[in-house]
């Protein structure tokens, strides 16, 4: 069966495969599934597969958080409706500052007519017509980061890493350098998501002073994250695909 998880950027397309491959077993292949032709439209796009026995998943990073209903309409309701592709779907959103009831609703509109009703951390079950006329079942999933608090996949991670009581202190130190710092660099550090990203940026290069010149998939595939009990707790059901 085939399955399909649409996330915001590239480095939530990582950190997915990263994390389902060492927890759940997925691998990457190169070859999609006879009959499913679904590519990248844009630079910032990126398209894989994933295989684990007969299952094959596909991890799509949209590009953006406001092009998940677009990326849905242009390349992967077409061979759902016609064909069935895709037996189970999953969506991945950074909550900002959001509440999590907000996000639902949206998410619920974001895969029409396909999906309608989504929750988070919860699979539901959804019915639509095909290009045929007859029902059909699809189940979806909707993933907030973090749950528990406001903040984005940047904070997930700093989150998991804050787990070991020494990298805490790092994590923390972090924190409080960049909010000193956005003060003198508000043409670099200009709004609460690049903050974030910043103080991850900070942590890391304190962690791995010599991998600061590396890329940042080089930077994330270095952590063992499948370790990480926040992770598992934000993922307990998107291993489940």
């Amino acid at each position: 069966m085939n399955k399909i998880i649409l996330c915001e950027g590239e480095t939530d397309a990582i950190l997915l495969s990263y994390y389902l491959g060492k927890v759940a077993g997925w691998e990457y292949c190169k070859k999609a599934p006879d009959g499913i032709a679904i590519k990248s439209n844009t630079f910032d796009q990126s398209v894989n597969w994933y295989k684990k026995d007969d299952d094959r998943l596909l991890i799509c990073s949209v590009g953006g958080k406001d092009k998940f209903a677009e990326f849905f309409r242009s390349t992967v309701m077409r061979p759902i409706v016609d064909a069935g592709a895709f037996s189970r779907i999953a969506l991945v959103l950074d909550r900002d500052d959001k509440e999590i009831q907000s996000i639902e609703a949206h998410a619920s509109s974001v895969f029409k007519p396909v999906v309608t009703t989504m929750k988070n951390n919860e699979w539901i079950k959804n019915s639509y017509m095909d290009a045929y006329g007859i029902e059909q079942a699809i189940d979806a999933l909707l993933v907030v980061i973090p749950t528990e608090h406001q903040g984005a996949l940047e904070t997930l991670m700093l989150d998991s890493i804050a787990e070991n009581s020494y990298d805490e202190a790092i994590v923390k130190r972090a924190g409080e350098f960049v909010d000193e710092m956005k003060t003198v660099a508000s043409r670099y550090i200009n709004g609460r998501r690049k903050e974030i990203k910043a103080h991850l940026g900070v942590t890391w290069a304190v962690q791995y002073p010599e991998k600061v010149f590396k890329l940042i998939n080089e930077q994330i595939l270095s952590v063992k994250w499948e370790n990480s009990e926040v992770l598992r707790k934000c993922f307990e059901q998107l291993i489940k695909i």
